[in-house]
């Protein structure tokens, strides 16, 4: 039994987990990557996580199903139980901007000079970017070429292959921090949640609505016709303007699921990120046909200015992706005092309810330590 495990007569009540989410595309849709493949073998955290909660970015598993299923039988092997998210994003490549040249030196090299240091970064082979889907899109979303609507039909195989390994809990996404869906959409979120849940529902498996993009007005009904749980992310709720503890307390007895990091709050730092990635990543789409038709006219001295710009273009992506806000480490500094909520899931695991806590950030065991210190402090033997 794993340190984080505690036990209520004889019924384990207790999970300490980890994100994977960097299979479709072979990279997390966030900079720096949360995903344990981007920061470890899983056997390196054998011992310190109890659960994997594996985010699936690969609707109707059309590109990455073996991945899919290598990470499962990983997972199996190790006795780390997963938890399934479906998908919320479909990772699109794009052609990786060639190197610029290496500068020629203003002056000769001379033997003595210390040799150049080497770079050891390996530029990847494409430039990978995640669109959301969602099963359900806002009206004013209507038509954006940036989302795609998912459906049920997608969700199938990642269901019936979860209840294949044993998975016993799959978590729903609605939509983004603050873009809240409609009447409309409502309607069309309810008609495919009921096939989604009702497929899992016969395979075993409860399902769970996370946070974002969803009022609680709608969970509730969701809750009284379906008995689903509520997967909540303090991090979105933070986004969101939440009193994350108050939430918490009124929705204890759905949540059994609960997603921590740190975060600052207003949900404009998730936008903010996501429009400067989108015109960022126009701008290489732009560059990226200027330079090709430069080599194809042969114009090799606006081919060489085109691919400077190509480079530039690439660099502003990679910084509009960094993930500055959320996410963040447990330990790091945010908005959220997080101590208060542990304290008072550290009450209801003594009380023996089940709760899988999720640590939503870059892997690192001082946030383990952090989540063991408030919520089982009897079994924390090291300093924070």
């Amino acid at each position: 039994m794993v340190i984080s495990q505690i036990m209520i007569n004889n019924e384990t009540t207790f999970y300490l987990g980890y994100v994977e989410q960097a299979i479709g595309g072979g990279k997390d849709p966030l900079s720096p990557s949360i995903s344990i493949s981007k920061n470890g073998s899983l056997a390196k955290w054998r011992g310190k996580l109890d659960f994997l909660n594996l985010r699936v970015n690969d609707p109707g598993l059309k590109n990455y199903k073996q991945e899919f299923v290598n990470i499962l039988k990983k997972a199996s092997e190790l006795g780390i139980e997963v938890v399934i998210t479906l998908p919320e994003y479909v990772p699109m490549h794009f052609e990786m901007a060639p190197e610029l040249p290496p500068k020629v030196p203003l002056k000769p090299v001379a033997e003595t000079d210390a040799p150049p240091k080497k770079n050891l970064y390996k530029r990847p082979d494409k430039l990978v970017h995640f669109k959301n889907c969602y099963l359900a899109l806002p009206g004013i979303l209507s038509g954006n070429k940036s989302y795609k609507l998912l459906t049920p039909e997608d969700c199938f195989p990642i269901i019936e292959m979860a209840e294949e390994y044993g998975v016993k809990h799959i978590i729903v996404p609605v939509g983004e921090p603050g873009m809240f869906i409609d009447p409309q959409a409502e309607i069309v979120f309810k008609k495919s949640f009921k096939t989604i849940h009702e497929s899992a529902r016969l395979l075993g498996i409860k399902t769970h609505i996370r946070n974002g993009g969803i009022s609680s007005g709608v969970f509730k009904k969701l809750h009284r016709e379906f008995d689903c749980g509520l997967a909540y992310d303090v991090g979105v709720g933070q986004l969101e303007c939440d009193d994350v503890l108050d939430v918490y307390t009124q929705y204890k007895d759905q949540i059994s699921i609960l997603f921590v990091q740190q975060a600052l709050q207003g949900f404009d730092k998730y936008t903010g990120r996501k429009d400067a990635m989108e015109s960022a990543l126009k701008d290489y789409i732009t560059a990226q046909k200027d330079y090709k038709a430069a080599l194809e006219e042969n114009d090799n001295e606006y081919a060489e200015k085109v691919l400077k710009r190509y480079n530039f273009a690439l660099k502003d992506y990679e910084e509009a992706s960094l993930n500055k806000f959320f996410n963040l480490g447990l330990f790091q500094n945010g908005d959220l005092n997080l101590v208060p909520l542990l304290k008072e899931v550290r009450k209801d695991i003594e009380a023996g309810d089940l709760k899988y806590v999720l640590i939503e950030a870059v892997p690192n065991t001082r946030n383990n330590d952090f989540v063991l210190k408030n919520v089982l402090p009897g079994t924390f033997t090291g300093t924070f």
